[in-house]
């Protein structure tokens, strides 16, 4: 109710400078009109629209229409007038409306979408490795004492690697819905890039020792507004995702350079490359199931993961293929 008392206010206040100044009478109408249009967005009810058009009219009539200060409804063709006002005012409140509700169900209808597509996809992604847990684990006690040491321990190797990329994949998961719910705030500070990608390469080379993984960073040490924690997340996403779909064995390139207005970021491998539509929309979030399986489990929630950590520290993130082959996912984070 405050929000449409001001308006209202406001295109008075206007009203009076045009007529004193201007006289310009047919442009109070307009003014009264753009207020109702200000309520229904910024008011999401109903009720408080049709009050500013009834405002609105009544503004009208009482300054601006003789005699001033004083409401008179029986002048040849004003009672037309006025309700052709009145009825206009209301159907562009209602118009206004409507398109609220329906910007605000395709959202909602987005987000459930979101939902069916990560459910789909995790129950196609935990069905390899938790059957290869259950596997493993069964075959070690049913054949316990008969089993090599060797193979005992290829199998429990098995198991542990299968359930590290169950917790990776369950913290990505509620991290991503934290992030597209508005639960999980980025608070920026100053981070130093070489620092970040640093933390992010020794994290994963301790995961995968045999793995080569490459820096390329400015000499000149440069800090940028960020959250430290959440960029190292999506670095280590991102060179995991090299590790696991690249389909090569080849040194994983990780830079970090300063441009312009913002800081950049690049992940690079050797492999096969990417099909880049189907990047884009599972960066955009729209993971679908037809390429879950083994080969290319949790790709769409790492990438759905980092384009919300990036997105809401207001910046993009994009891959494409490189000239001479490999995939290239880079990310930009302003430096404002």
């Amino acid at each position: 109710m405050v929000y449409t008392i001001l308006i209202m206010m406001g295109a008075t206040l206007i009203s009076f400078v045009l007529h004193k100044f201007f006289i310009m009478d047919n442009n109070v109408s307009m003014i009264y009109a753009l207020a109702v249009v200000l309520v229904a967005c910024v008011v999401p009810n109903y009720f408080y629209g049709v009050i500013a058009s009834l405002i609105s009219v009544i503004g009208v009539n009482y300054f601006f229409t003789t005699p001033f200060w004083a409401l008179n409804f029986t002048m040849t063709g004003y009672p037309i007038t006025f309700l052709i006002m009145l009825v206009t005012s209301i159907i562009t409140n209602t118009l206004v409306i409507g398109y609220r509700e329906r910007h605000k169900a395709v959202m909602e209808a987005d987000k459930e979408k979101l939902r069916g597509n990560l459910l789909r996809a995790i129950s196609h992604d935990l069905r390899t490795p938790l059957t290869t847990i259950s596997g493993s684990s069964a075959a070690l006690l049913e054949d316990h004492g008969r089993i090599s040491s060797e193979d005992s321990k290829a199998l429990l190797a098995d198991i542990h690697d299968n359930a590290q990329w169950l917790i990776r994949m369950v913290e990505n998961l509620l991290s991503v819905t934290r992030m597209q719910s508005g639960v999980s705030a980025v608070k920026k500070v100053p981070e130093f890039t070489e620092e970040v990608v640093a933390n992010a390469v020794s994290q994963v080379r301790k995961r995968f020792p045999g793995r080569v993984i490459s820096i390329s960073v400015e000499d000149d040490p440069q800090d940028v507004p960020m959250d430290g924690t959440l960029i190292v997340q999506v670095i280590i996403n991102l060179i995991e995702n090299a590790i696991f779909h690249s389909g090569s064995t080849e040194p994983i390139h990780v830079s970090a350079s300063i441009q312009e207005t913002s800081a950049l970021f690049s992940v690079r491998d050797h492999g096969c490359g990417v099909d880049v539509q189907r990047m884009e929309r599972l960066i955009a979030g729209h993971i679908d199931s037809e390429h879950t399986g083994d080969s290319t489990r949790g790709m769409g929630i790492g990438l759905s993961l980092c384009s919300a950590i990036i997105k809401a520290h207001g910046g993009r993130i994009w891959a494409h293929n490189a000239e001479d082959g490999g995939a290239v996912f880079s990310f930009e984070l302003p430096l404002e």
